[in-house]
């Protein structure tokens, strides 16, 4: 299958934003992640066929269905009269509901989050994904089931896996069937 990878909106992100945010969150974002991001800040993947056609790009997370996705802008908005970037608003929402080093990077259609995975390697971490309706709180879960396990293993079951990299994870965009 001859298929290309196109993003769809052109916006040059200043890179002092994304460093801005790595510094905060004391990370480094792929290499392939940031080179879209700066060119290509909140677009959705489009595939062009071998016919030049233009198909929505989506992602299956195994086992479970397919995605569209759309990067989460790093572009400060204001929201409830603060100003704050898609993707800092996402992780501030999910980040009571997420083990530490996991952050999002992406959404679908549903306001389920694609995340990346620090815990295991810092330099290539793996690639997630989690349905808003698996969230897991601290104050969701029982004292009897924190004698079970540790909240972040609870947390940990509500993420799927994806794939090991940003970069297997650009190679999973396909056309939608």
């Amino acid at each position: 299958m001859g298929y290309e990878l196109k993003w769809s909106d052109n916006i040059n992100l200043d890179e002092s934003k994304l460093r801005g945010l790595e510094e905060r969150w004391n990370i480094r974002f792929p290499k392939e992640y940031v080179e879209i991001v700066l060119n290509h800040d909140g677009s959705v993947p489009y595939i062009i066929d071998q016919n030049g056609e233009e198909m929505t790009g989506v992602v299956e997370v195994p086992g479970k269905l397919t995605w569209s996705i759309q990067l989460l802008s790093l572009i400060e908005k204001e929201v409830l009269g603060e100003v704050i970037s898609p993707i800092e608003l996402a992780y501030d929402t999910l980040s009571e509901a997420l083990p530490k080093n996991i952050f999002p990077f992406a959404i679908n259609g549903s306001g389920d989050k694609f995340l990346i995975d620090f815990r295991k390697d810092k330099n290539e971490p793996q690639i997630l994904f989690q349905n808003h309706e698996d969230l897991i709180l601290e104050s969701e879960i029982t004292e009897e089931e924190l004698e079970e396990k540790s909240l972040e293993d609870w947390q940990d079951e509500t993420l799927d896996f994806v794939c090991e990299s940003f970069a297997a994870f650009l190679k999973l965009i396909s056309p939608r069937d």
